[in-house]
Formats: structure tokens, C-alpha cells, sequence
């Protein structure tokens, strides 16, 4: 069977692209006579072949960019860009789109994963002409595909909630965290180049309201100064140094706070002996489709404080702490106990690691390829 996927979003590190290339990895290893096809921008063919080889894996990277001729006429380019993408995948058995992709091909059969619609929630965050365009652009992947996939059960249940004239099947398709994922000790030089010199609980997540950071530095600064002293709250964020010095200017008081520390730009490598040895991922977010930070943390014996929201307790089992995200001090418990309790931080990484296990992209792709079968015939 050979599946067209949108490369749009494969290299980069948010969840939606880890997604996408374990994915793909992971559907070429199941078997022998699975052939992927990548449809990408033109001038990626190099970085996609570094990283997935040749093996079953072909390139065309034949999409223009969509202000080619400038932002007002990227209508224009998107339905060339529709015209590129039925050509390269004139051949194909199937086309798989891996995200919340702005052009849908004509190309069928098609089959959509649908993260989460967070979106189209007031309560989010979420602002902009994104919150305007999103219900559109979803509603126009439904009409189009002969199947849906996505990460949660949780996320299927507000599919059909906002999208009640959707009758066409919706698989469950949970994410995992790769084999790099696992108990590694802290290196000196790891911890010497990130600073981390003290114990520490750690958030790991990009800029956006939805992640709730907020709630959790005042759930840190309402700890006693006594305890703050000897630990610190460490923030890996993304999202662009811009962004990022934007995000602690606009709080320069609370980062006064010596305890606080923010990296960015951290490695796979290193960001696995940083989750080894942090006394807990603080995860407190306002909601996830999957959240996938919670059992890359876990299949590292990182105890996990997260909420008791969305896709979350689906994915944390009985092995995390949980709390209510709009709740400072129930935060700021969860966070008092994991780092003064050491019998339950040592009973939670045991769990975790349980539960980490209970996922892999083995099975991820083993209930894609299903689906592909299904819908292919």
C-alpha cells in the first residue's frame, strides 16, 4: 500500500510533528509492502531523506509556498498548491493528513487526524483568526475524508459533540513516546550546560494559554521561601527566543524569583536525563488531545502532576498526580508533595512506568494500518 502523507509538519518538535514522523517510521518497520510518500515544500527533500532514508520513503517535495505571491493572493496559491498535491499523488493507494493542514486534496480516498479542537473552546486561550477559521477548515477535512483518526477518546467524543452531522467512523489512535524515552542519569556536562545544579520540578511546553504556565508560578511562589530556597522550578518552553523574552518580560517581577529558570532549545538527548532526574513534570495544562509530555516523562520515571481534564487521566492512568488547572493551591500541593515526599515520589515513578508502557508507535501504527485497510478495501 503506498500512503501519501502531508510533510508539512514532520521535523520540528510539538507534538503534532513527533506524531507525524514516529508515525511514518513506525508504519514503514510494520511492513514491508507499506510504502510512504511524502508530499512536501519545495527544497525539503534533503532533510527528509536524512531523516527517514530511502528505505519505502519517497519524497516529492513539489509544494510552492503559499505567499509566493505575496499574502494577498494566498487564496490563489492554495489552490495551486491543491493542483501540486493531486499530481504527486496521482499514483497513490491512500492520502493520510497528519494535521490541521490548510489544503485538502482532491485525492481519494483520504483519511484526517484530528488532534483536538481546542480552538473553537472560549475557555482556551485561544484568540485571533485562528479561532474564526479553525471550525471551517475541520469542517472542511470531515467532509472530504472517509475516516478520522485521533489520539483520545476524549477527542472523539467533541468531535462528535461540535461536528454532530459527522457520521463516518472515528479511530482512536494513541500517541506514545519513542525508544530515546527512558531512565538516563544526569550527566555533568548536561548539568553544568542547563544550570541545574539544585533538585528541580520541571514544565515542559510552548507559549500559549491553553498551557496555564501562569497558575503554575503562582502555584511555586505561593511555596514556602524556606523550601524554594534549596529547589527550583524549571520551564523548557518553546516558541521562539522572541517569544520567550516577550513571555518573561511581560512577567519581570515573578522572575526576579531566583528559583525560576527558563531553557530553551533543548535537545532530545539532553531533555531525557533532564526528565530522569527532575523530582516531577509539573503539567497542569488547561487541556490536551493527548499530552504527550505526560508519558515521555513517565517512560523516563518522572512523577507527573497534570490535571484531571480532558484526554489526560486517559493517558496518566493511576500513575499521576492529579489537580484542577484552575485550582493555584491544589497546584501548589501537588507540587509540595512531590518534592518533600520521597515515598511517593519513588511509588509514582514505579507506576509510570507501568503505565508508560501500556503505549508504543508499534501499536499506534498497527491501529493506523487498520484503518488504511479499512477504508482502502
Amino acid at each position: 500500500m503506498n500512503v501519501a502523507f502531508d510533510a508539512s509538519a514532520v521535523l520540528g518538535r510539538s507534538g503534532i510533528e513527533r506524531y507525524s514522523r514516529e508515525l511514518i517510521r513506525s508504519l514503514v518497520a510494520l511492513d514491508e509492502h507499506v510504502e510512504a510518500t511524502l508530499i512536501s515544500a519545495k527544497g525539503s527533500r534533503r532533510d527528509l531523506t536524512s531523516y527517514f532514508g530511502t528505505h519505502n520513503v519517497n519524497v516529492r517535495d513539489v509544494l510552492s509556498h503559499e505567499r509566493l505571491l505575496g499574502a494577498p493572493l494566498r487564496r490563489v496559491m492554495r489552490m495551486v498548491q491543491r493542483r501540486q498535491w493531486d499530481a504527486a499523488a496521482s499514483d497513490v493507494d491512500l492520502v493520510h493528513i497528519l494535521g490541521p493542514q490548510k489544503v485538502v486534496p482532491t485525492k481519494r480516498p483520504l483519511v484526517v487526524t484530528i488532534h483536538d479542537l481546542f480552538p473553537m473552546y472560549g475557555s482556551m486561550g485561544i484568540e485571533g483568526t485562528l479561532k474564526s477559521k479553525f471550525p471551517r477548515r475541520i469542517a472542511r477535512q470531515l467532509r472530504a475524508t472517509s475516516a478520522v483518526m485521533c489520539p483520545s477518546a476524549y477527542v472523539a467524543s467533541t468531535i462528535r459533540q461540535y461536528f454532530p452531522w459527522y457520521s463516518g467512523p472515528i479511530a482512536v489512535t494513541p500517541l506514545a513516546a519513542s525508544e530515546v524515552f527512558l531512565p538516563t542519569p544526569l550527566e555533568a556536562d548536561v548539568r553544568e550546560r542547563h544550570g541545574l545544579q539544585r533538585p528541580y520540578v520541571l514544565f515542559i511546553g510552548r507559549i500559549d494559554g491553553r498551557k496555564n504556565v501562569d497558575r503554575m508560578l503562582a502555584a511555586w511562589q505561593s511555596l514556602p521561601n524556606a523550601l524554594r530556597s534549596n529547589v527550583d522550578f524549571v520551564l523548557i518552553m518553546a516558541g521562539g527566543d522572541k517569544a520567550v523574552s516577550h513571555f518573561r518580560a511581560q512577567r519581570s517581577a515573578v522572575f526576579q524569583d531566583p528559583s525560576l529558570r527558563v531553557l530553551t532549545d533543548v535537545s532530545t538527548p539532553d531533555m531525557v536525563q533532564i526528565l530522569s532526574s527532575a523530582h516531577a513534570l509539573v503539567f497542569a495544562t488547561l487541556g490536551e488531545g493527548f499530552g504527550l509530555p505526560v508519558i515521555e516523562a513517565m517512560k523516563c520515571g518522572c512523577p507527573v502532576i497534570t490535571s484531571g481534564t480532558t484526554s489526560l487521566p486517559e493517558v496518566g492512568g493511576d500513575a499521576a498526580l492529579y489537580v484542577d488547572p484552575l485550582s493555584v493551591d491544589e497546584i501548589a500541593v501537588a507540587m509540595k508533595r512531590c518534592l518533600e515526599d520521597d515515598d511517593l515520589r519513588s511509588s509514582m515513578r514505579q507506576r509510570g512506568l507501568e503505565q508508560s508502557a501500556m503505549f508504543s508507535w508499534d501499536s499506534t501504527a498497527r491501529a493506523t494500518y487498520d484503518v488504511y485497510r479499512t477504508v482502502v478495501g
